[in-house]
């Protein structure tokens, strides 16, 4: 039986129920016992899904309805006696809380479910209290228990706006499901996509490798939803590309389409994606060296930490590297993070600089997190935590970080030492698919003056006696030591700023490649223009501003002609 009051609608599940049109649940024996004994209490019999979207709130009320219509053990729930309602609106509007009053008092004894309530009242709060008030007999009453489901962010903004919320709900917080879970759901979820008369074949080995890559890429979605999606769109293309062998050969999604779409869907180049974690692994060290030049025992150490992480052999729950690199201007800090960031997670946007000056004064430290509710720019999020959100893979630059203030570094030891921070709109943002790297010109003195006097500024020894004295006028020793290394970049030498002025000369090369330039330069004349521009301490900066603005006004002349 369905009704309406103007725009409010109530349906009987049941009705769905009894048709088969909810599927069994996969896994979540746990949530669905919890569920049970909260609904079939005699007192605060109301309880709340709450969970990122396509991580399955929808799929558990379902499932959890179809185990009580099927008599399952501990579903004591009456489905023959009591109703199952579904409510929703369109639009919160004074008249329509009206309608949705007057929907309550007719309502038989039984449950109620709202399962887009968090998207209803989010960031409505005028809305939410007056839903509240119209809600508050119902939440009492032992005859009707209410049954919601919200997104973890529309959760933390209801709890945050109305604290008394939460006197009235059990609130169930579903976390990610196992692999061998989400490969069951997939198999389940397969049936229903197929198309009749053209069935698609998809291996054991096929699914897996849907589920490992909507775990390990964020932007794709939150499991499972992410690997149906992924799932969807393989059969597609399979179906749109049959095989061109024999006729009535049954088409097959390859795990070449899997790593294609993925790429479409995260815009990470093909062979990124299709490359194992140790191919990686192994051409990391030599990657990062052909572009940083002349800082090979700077780049072993990070490129060690980045290993032991990626074979799980560091804390888990930690960011996969931390490194605090110092050493003066323009010796390769920045590239290191700038490239390192492109081999480990196959992309250049997901290199994220923020220039710590800006967080130079405690009130704009709460911009890394985002305003809290009911302040201008809550909507916004934080600089630091909305980047992380939306791409967990990637590598945070803290730019000169000894110029933020003190109440920042609070912030970043969170972050280094748990792995995970709690953004101004109450959400836990996850830090441990990410690298966190600072640069500091604190120690530049003491690490040039042992340059000078022929040290070895990259031994344990330099490090504890001259460096982290150093640092410690700046930093507290425990934001140091939650580090996983402190780095030192030494001055560049001239043969090291000839290696860069070759490279820039090629990166010019590269840009003008369509006018089809060359240029024939002579090695001596070479070595003598970048021997003149030889300064510890400001690197390759010079270098690369010569050859500029070398090469390319000799481009714009020839242009011109």
């Amino acid at each position: 039986m369905a009704n309406s009051f103007n725009k409010i609608s109530y349906y009987d599940l049941r009705h769905e129920v009894k048709r088969g049109s909810f599927s069994a649940i996969i896994g979540r024996q746990a949530e669905q016992a919890r569920l049970t004994r909260v609904v079939n209490r005699k007192l605060a019999n109301n309880a709340l899904v709450a969970g990122q979207s396509g991580i399955g709130k929808t799929a558990l009320l379902h499932g959890w309805l179809k185990s009580a219509a099927d008599g399952l053990p501990g579903t004591l729930v009456q489905l023959e006696t009591d109703s199952v309602h579904t409510l929703g609106a369109g639009n919160l509007a004074p008249s329509v809380l009206e309608k949705f009053q007057e929907a309550f008092s007719v309502l038989p004894p039984g449950l109620v479910v709202i399962d887009d309530f968090g998207a209803l009242v989010y960031n409505r709060l005028p809305l939410l209290q007056n839903f509240l008030v119209i809600l508050e007999p119902l939440l009492a009453s032992e005859q009707i228990r209410v049954l919601l489901a919200c997104e973890d962010q529309e959760l933390d903004w209801i709890l945050q706006m109305e604290p008394g919320f939460a006197k009235w709900f059990e609130i169930l917080s579903l976390k990610n499901q196992s692999l061998a879970e989400q490969m069951e759901i997939l198999k389940l979820a397969l049936g229903r996509l197929q198309t009749a008369g053209q069935p698609v074949a998809v291996s054991e080995p096929v699914m897996q490798l849907i589920c490992a890559l909507s775990e390990r890429y964020a932007k794709l979605g939150q499991a499972p939803e992410a690997g149906i999606n992924i799932l969807d769109e393989c059969l597609a293309f399979a179906r749109s590309n049959p095989p061109a062998s024999e006729a009535g050969h049954k088409a097959e999604v390859s795990q070449e389409t899997v790593y294609q779409i993925v790429a479409d869907k995260t815009g990470i180049p093909y062979s990124q994606i299709a490359a194992t974690e140790m191919e990686l692994l192994k051409n990391l060290e030599a990657e990062l060296n052909a572009v940083v030049i002349g800082q090979k025992q700077a780049l072993a150490i990070v490129t060690d930490s980045i290993k032991r992480a990626k074979l799980g052999l560091k804390n888990v729950k930690r960011p996969l590297g931390s490194f605090l690199f110092l050493g003066p201007s323009g010796v390769g800090k920045t590239e290191t993070c700038r490239k390192l960031a492109e081999i480990v997670f196959g992309r250049k946007e997901t290199f994220v600089r923020l220039d710590m000056s800006e967080f130079g004064q405690e009130h704009t430290v709460q911009r890394l997190l985002g305003a809290p509710p009911g302040y201008v720019g809550y909507d916004a999020g934080g600089y630091l935590t909305n980047a992380v959100r939306e791409e967990p893979h990637s590598l945070i630059l803290l730019d000169e970080i000894e110029k933020a203030h003190a109440k920042a570094f609070d912030v970043f030891l969170q972050v280094l030492e748990d792995g995970r921070l709690t953004s101004g709109q109450g959400e836990t943002v996850d830090f441990t698919q990410s690298i966190i790297a600072a640069t500091s010109n604190a120690a530049v003195p003491e690490i040039m003056a042992g340059w000078e006097r022929g040290e070895d500024i990259h031994s344990p020894e330099f490090l504890q006696q001259t460096i982290i004295p150093a640092l410690s006028k700046s930093f507290r020793l425990e934001f140091l030591n939650r580090f996983d290394a402190i780095i030192v970049y030494k001055p560049l030498t001239a043969d090291d700023l000839l290696a860069i002025a070759s490279l820039e000369i090629a990166k010019v090369e590269a840009r003008t490649a369509k006018y089809k330039i060359r240029f024939r330069i002579d090695p001596e004349v070479l070595k003598t223009r970048v021997s003149a521009l030889v300064d510890p301490r400001f690197g390759a900066r010079p270098v690369k501003r010569f050859v500029e603005e070398t090469c390319e006004t000799l481009v714009a002349k020839a242009l011109l002609k």
